[in-house]
């Protein structure tokens, strides 16, 4: 238990680095891309902003959480953290989706009077070049905290970054390709329609994570077929205490929240108590696989 809590500390002290150098680097390619797109009308560098938005969100989301679990010394997701990891998603994936509709609407209206690449899109591949081999260095990072340890935290960072670099990898390729195509008339087409089609795709791709984030801030009363398998459990432990006091129950999301107050003889010993409670849990999780359990003792 003591090499998993060093394993995860170390992994998350780590991690507080990786996602405060993205924040930092997110923010000079927000600016960047702000800049050159308002030069250059550039609608392939529009989306890159929003993208670069919501990423700016989610880093500070994962910076803020395993800032918060490193200090309380605490290694893994409690209630709290769980509700402020869905809130800051759902915020990065609102402004995501305001900005995709912007996108998808200056677009359409582009289309019927294409300006064409600028040449100002020279600066905007070494920004996306640069941003590139960033993503690269973080990737590899990345992979090495995942080989330390692994959590819910670390796993979503995972695969924030993989996500980013490939879509780095797809502008750069898109941007290079405007560039080098961009006397040719037919190209001023180009740009808006691969900005309608990915802001369509990336609405479609919202919506389940939305309604996940929106899932996860409601709390809801456990279906009866889980309360069952619930007082399954503590009869099969009925031995291990003395009573129970309370039982409060309720689901987020995915997860499943129980909170117990029992109490103990109180000739029991510490040790005793300890491995009780650690034999009720694991009883409580064997009927019930995705719970987290707090047992509060009873006076």
């Amino acid at each position: 238990m003591a090499e998993y809590e060093g394993n995860i500390r170390n992994a998350l002290i780590k991690e507080q680095g990786v996602a405060l150098f993205q924040f930092i680097n997110e923010s000079i390619s927000l600016t960047a891309l702000v800049i050159l797109a308002v030069m250059s009308r550039s609608l392939i560098l529009m989306t890159g902003a929003v993208g670069a938005v919501s990423l700016l969100v989610q880093a500070w989301v994962v910076f803020s959480i395993s800032k918060r679990l490193v200090k309380n010394e605490s290694f893994d997701y409690d209630y709290g953290m769980g509700k402020f990891e869905s809130f800051g998603g759902l915020i990065a994936n609102l402004l995501m989706l305001i900005g995709l509709i912007a996108v998808l609407c200056s677009s359409a209206i582009a289309l019927f009077n294409p300006a064409g690449p600028s040449e100002i899109l020279v600066w905007a591949i070494i920004v996306k070049i640069i941003g590139a081999i960033i993503n690269v260095c973080l990737f590899i990072r990345q992979r090495k905290i995942n080989k330390i340890a692994s959590s819910m935290l670390i796993d979503a960072e995972d695969h924030v970054i993989r996500k980013n670099l490939v879509f780095d990898f797809i502008a750069l390729f898109t941007i290079t390709i405007l560039y080098i195509f961009r006397e040719i008339p037919v190209f001023a087409y180009l740009e808006p329609v691969l900005c309608i089609l990915y802001s369509i795709f990336m609405i479609y791709k919202l919506v389940h994570p939305l309604k996940l984030c929106a899932y996860d801030l409601l709390d809801k009363t456990l279906d009866e077929a889980i309360q069952l398998k619930l007082m399954k459990a503590m009869a099969a432990g009925n031995d291990l205490y003395e009573f129970f006091d309370t039982i409060r129950t309720r689901s987020s999301g995915q997860r499943i929240y129980v909170d117990l107050l029992i109490g103990f003889n109180k000739d029991k010993t510490y040790e005793e108590i300890t491995e009780s409670l650690k034999k009720l849990e694991e009883l409580i999780k064997s009927e019930i696989p995705n719970c987290v359990v707090s047992i509060v003792l009873s006076r």
